[in-house]
């Protein structure tokens, strides 16, 4: 036996296919746990985690190193939140609101979902957020709901003021947002996943697939299908859009969010929900309390308002890319790169339009073509956080650890740098 055989038995086990991470990363991490059991021969545990389903398990929890923190992406949770507000509400007096999150790693994201619900006025017994993630080590972490300042970026941090009491170097969310989710360790390609589960009207499954080749991305489609109410709400990571060109999802209108509504019922589902323009204007729910000003970092920012007064032709610049990133959203990645592409030839120092372009060709399964975007990236901008993510996912991709740990650090110190000066 090799290491192929346990890239192999990881594929089998739980999706990973081992192009999406390196053979360098699962050799890594192999390594690590054969020291850890005092094990030197690679066929001896290969044998070991083949018959032991808990090494088996610490295997995935050192080769999936979650990389997450609250409001991370924030344009997903302003689109949640506007649905909450402007439609959930208003067409559900008495419903209770099924929210699911997988994978939900160390719980960041699920608790950014029930502070939003909290935002809205939504009572804690109006909604059930359930969170689910394959490693153990990940549930543990989550259920304590205590977070180092690594758990917290960007520079508008009053949720953490108001939903977070302070505790050492750490902070400890509180309590009545904590209860609103319950954790759940499971694999989202297992049987039982979707057995005897109610179906849910919102689901963030956001980063997950593109660990997976193409026929196990579609078996995780198909189960998060089957669990979505009808006209339920689908939220998935930027590069995985394109999976739903063939499905009955239409996106949301709201720019950046990767949101899809399903507009058509398959035969696992038990409920439905009647959409809020056909209820009587008397069936509004009115929120469990009035929302106090939010703290939420969107608040005051959700992308849907332009500032008037700007240069003409700036204007039409931006007002192209955001065409462009509308398109990415609704997974016409063609559309969107072909107007990249006539701005880039109008003004080659777009950033962003380069960014977009990386973002694309990197969904589309062309890691090179996406790094040589992202560099360009860094070099207009060499302190693009998000591009310099993207270049260290690539670069430990690709098995080159030393370059995939540089960016990692230059995309701490860029974000450090753009906290500081937009504080």
């Amino acid at each position: 036996m090799s290491l192929r055989a346990i890239e192999h038995l990881l594929k089998q086990k739980m999706g990973l296919h081992s192009s999406t991470v390196g053979s360098g990363t699962i050799s890594q991490a192999v390594k690590q746990r054969m020291r850890d059991c005092s094990v030197t021969d690679i066929n001896d545990y290969r044998n070991i985690i083949g018959q032991s389903t808990t090494e088996l398990g610490a295997l995935i929890d050192t080769v999936v190193i979650p990389e997450t923190w609250f409001f991370r992406d924030a344009h997903p949770f302003a689109a949640f939140s506007d649905w909450v507000r402007c439609e959930w509400l208003a067409g559900n007096p008495t419903l209770p609101l099924r929210i699911l999150s997988v994978p939900c790693s160390t719980g960041e994201e699920p608790y950014t979902l029930a502070m939003c619900l909290a935002d809205c006025g939504v009572a804690a017994s109006d909604a059930q957020i359930d969170a689910i993630d394959i490693s153990s080590i990940n549930i543990q972490k989550a259920g304590t709901a205590c977070y180092s300042s690594n758990s917290f970026r960007g520079t508008d941090l009053r949720f953490r003021d108001r939903y977070f009491d302070p505790d050492g170097t750490h902070f400890q969310l509180k309590d009545d947002i904590r209860d609103r989710v319950r954790f759940e360790k499971l694999n989202i390609l297992d049987p039982s996943f979707i057995e005897n589960r109610a179906n849910y009207h919102v689901i963030f499954c956001r980063n997950l697939l593109i660990y997976f080749d193409r026929p196990t991305q579609h078996r995780a489609i198909d189960r998060l299908e089957q669990l979505l109410t009808r006209n339920g709400i689908l939220f998935l990571g930027h590069s995985e859009t394109s999976l739903l060109r063939e499905r009955p999802f239409v996106a949301l209108d709201f720019s950046r969010s990767f949101g899809f509504r399903n507009v058509e019922n398959t035969e696992h589902k038990i409920t439905t929900t009647t959409p809020h323009s056909s209820r009587k204007q008397a069936q509004v729910r009115k929120p469990d309390k009035p929302a106090p000003a939010s703290p939420l970092p969107f608040a005051d920012n959700t992308g849907k308002s332009r500032q008037p007064g700007r240069n003409t032709v700036a204007a039409q610049d931006d007002d192209l890319l955001q065409r462009a990133f509308q398109l990415a959203d609704q997974g016409h990645l063609d559309e969107a790169a072909n107007l990249c592409e006539v701005l880039l030839r109008q003004q080659t120092g777009q950033a962003d339009a380069h960014y977009l372009l990386g973002l694309i060709r990197e969904a589309a399964g062309n890691p090179a073509a996406a790094e040589r975007m992202f560099r360009k990236v860094i070099y207009l901008n060499p302190d693009h956080y998000e591009a310099l993510a993207h270049l260290s996912v690539i670069c430990k991709q690709q098995g080159d650890t030393d370059d995939a740990q540089r960016f990692h650090e230059r995309a701490t110190r860029a974000q450090h740098r753009n906290q500081g000066t937009s504080g």
